[in-house]
């Protein structure tokens, strides 16, 4: 598992990372996880387009929020 895990890191884009980011989630993998997250965070704050953002699990959207707000309040 670790390295298909490891392939699909490499993988993280911006036309793949919502597919990728449901899958971590239904496969318990949360080094996928974090790595989407992180390529989601800096997406949004760039405000890179992504595909398929409407599939993106909706707590997963909700965590981003939440933390950006969070990550802007912290900073001034």
């Amino acid at each position: 598992m670790e390295k298909v895990e490891h392939f699909l890191i490499d993988e993280i884009s911006a036309s793949t990372v919502c597919k990728l980011t449901n899958h971590s989630i239904l496969t318990n993998s949360m080094k996928l996880k974090t790595e989407c997250m992180k390529f989601l965070m800096d997406s949004f704050a760039s405000k890179t387009a992504l595909k398929n953002i409407e599939i993106l699990d909706k707590d997963v959207g909700m965590e981003i929020l939440r933390d950006s707000q969070y990550q802007t309040v912290t900073i001034q």
